[in-house]
């Protein structure tokens, strides 16, 4: 039975199911479709044509050029495609197919058409290893054995497709550039490519040339050998710049840790320099020697006269004395680095603080910049001065064609010069000049900082312009004492309506973690209040009430 039907088998038809043929082809009467099989152009005896959005294709293509064997069941309508250890089955007209003995949803079940049984190929070849791609600008279909891909002597993380195509090796560039930490890389020939399943795949000579590194096509053992491990080759200091020296560019993985604050670099595929490495090794053993000399000074010193003659007493006082001044610190504590992971390579690169500090990283033909800039250090009783809006957010309008922002900005810059002049307050402003902040910004100003206060400063508005009054809001329990007296400062200063105050859930006083209060002192929409708001003199008796306002919090409750 097998004999009778092995030679209708080589001219069955396979259907292949890639994702996106259907929207490149609606009818058989479209374009040729192209073969490119094991690295080789293909033209079968049947042409490859479009059917319902599927291109059928012979399944010699599988029997002869994928290396796989099919039988024919006629029985159970079965055929039956085995290459290697995997035996696949697949049923007409059966959405069931058995792959190793276990069974395996099809998109399409396999179909009969002009006297040839179809057969969905991306599952096919996928099933039994084959990597299977469409070219839609060619309306290339390649399929292709498998190469094995090692990165650095060992598989890759995620996996990296590769494309025979004629004498050519094609690569995913943007798989190889991601995995050896160059995530974004910009091609410099990308027309030398192709796009296959929507996917940039670049030569492998290509990809060497602009990466650096090496790729190797072993044909013979069907093996891509990807090596581009980087070398960590020194990291410096200059002022609030740290410096760090690579012999390939790389992109670090960053980011923060506190307890102390540190910033932590994550270089992947990377290795340290030998000399680094050497360097490591003597400062063990060094920290090692210095323990055990330690212990000895230290039992040595129990046998010694602990009395001091007044000379050396007072020299010791002198000494503690000096050490009790404050001095001021710098920015960076400590420069760090080890091989953090051996599989896969990374090399960590720790840079300790002396306080919180933002980071930009500059990447450079050396390596990696990064440039600090430390973030206000709290030395007293911390006091966030926010005024609102600003920038491309004016807030309400006045009836003079005011903007509210500007009041708030007004105000907020009077508090804040006011509180300078208490050494027992450190004042941080949001905002000084005409710019914009998000409240998830303003807010992380105050948390960030451990905030003692934070004081919201706005001016309200409303269509009906009789409506009036100062009216003071807080959200947490904790901040209703601190709103109570900033109210009774503030309405006692503007002498509008009091409008009370109320719990609300403003963005910035709902999410900072101190007493926070928000301000709205008078309507810009009311002439009579609008005029006063935007008098010099009359913003300074508002903030001399704020600042009264917490001066009489922090002594009465701090």
């Amino acid at each position: 039975m097998k004999r009778r039907f092995y030679p209708l088998l080589l001219a069955l038809l396979v259907l292949l199911l890639i994702p996106g043929w259907a929207a490149a082809a609606s009818s058989a009467t479209e374009e040729a479709v192209n073969l490119m099989i094991g690295g080789q152009a293909v033209t079968p005896d049947v042409p490859p044509v479009i059917k319902s959005g599927r291109t059928l294709v012979p399944v010699r293509v599988i029997a002869e050029g994928l290396g796989a064997d099919v039988a024919w069941n006629e029985a159970k309508r079965t055929a039956v495609i085995t290459r290697g250890t995997t035996q696949l089955s697949l049923t007409l007209d059966s959405r069931t197919a058995t792959l190793n003995g276990k069974q395996v949803k099809l998109d399409t079940p396999p179909v009969i058409a002009q006297q040839r049984m179809l057969l969905p190929l991306r599952f096919v070849g996928e099933s039994l290893g084959i990597t299977v791609g469409w070219d839609n600008s060619s309306r290339t279909v390649i399929a292709n054995e498998t190469p094995q891909v090692t990165l650095n002597g060992r598989a890759p993380e995620k996996a990296i497709k590769l494309y025979h195509v004629s004498d050519t090796m094609y690569v995913s560039a943007d798989a190889v550039a991601e995995q050896v930490g160059q995530k974004g890389f910009v091609w410099n020939r990308p027309e030398r490519g192709m796009t296959i399943d929507s996917e940039l795949v670049l030569p492998i000579e290509q990809v060497e040339d602009e990466l650096g590194g090496s790729i190797v096509w072993n044909k013979k053992k069907n093996l891509v050998e990807i090596e581009r491990l980087n070398r960590l080759t020194g990291v410096t200091q200059d002022g609030d710049r740290v410096q760090i020296n690579m012999k390939l560019p790389v992109q670090a993985n960053s980011f923060v840790l506190t307890g102390p604050h540190r910033i932590v670099l994550d270089l992947p595929q990377t290795a340290l320099a030998d000399n680094l490495v050497e360097e490591l090794k003597a400062k063990e053993e060094n920290g090692r020697s210095e323990v055990s000399e330690d212990r000895k000074q230290a039992a040595s010193a129990e046998d010694e006269d602990d009395e001091r003659d007044a000379e050396e007493t007072d020299f010791l006082d002198e000494q503690q004395a000096a050490a009790s001044e404050p001095k001021e610190e710098p920015l960076i504590a400590n420069l760090r680095y080890s091989q953090y992971s051996a599989s896969p390579e990374t090399v960590r690169v720790v840079i300790e603080l002396n306080q919180k500090s933002e980071y930009n990283l500059a990447y450079t033909k050396d390596g990696i910049e990064v440039k600090l800039t430390p973030k206000p250090k709290k030395t007293g009783y911390l006091i966030v001065i926010d005024a609102g809006h600003g920038g491309k957010d004016p807030g309400t309008l006045g009836v003079a064609g005011n903007h509210e922002k500007d009041y708030n900005l007004a105000v907020a810059n009077k508090v804040v010069a006011l509180l300078k002049q208490y050494p027992e307050f450190q004042v941080v402003p949001v905002r000084t000049t005409d710019v914009f902040y998000e409240l998830s910004e303003r807010v992380a100003i105050a948390n960030e900082l451990e905030a003692d206060l934070f004081l919201s400063i706005h001016a309200n508005a409303f269509p009906k312009p009789t409506t009036g009054g100062t009216e003071t809001f807080y959200y947490h329990a904790n901040s209703k004492t601190f709103a109570q007296i900033v109210h009774k400062h503030l309405q006692g200063a503007t002498q509008f309506p009091d409008r009370g105050v109320k719990v609300s859930g403003f963005y910035v006083i709902k999410n900072t973690t101190m007493p926070a209060v928000l301000t709205e002192t008078g309507f810009l929409s009311n002439p009579q209040e609008n005029a006063l708001l935007t008098s010099p003199a009359f913003q300074d008796k508002i903030a001399k009430a704020l600042v009264a306002a917490i001066r009489e919090y922090y002594q009465s409750y701090q």
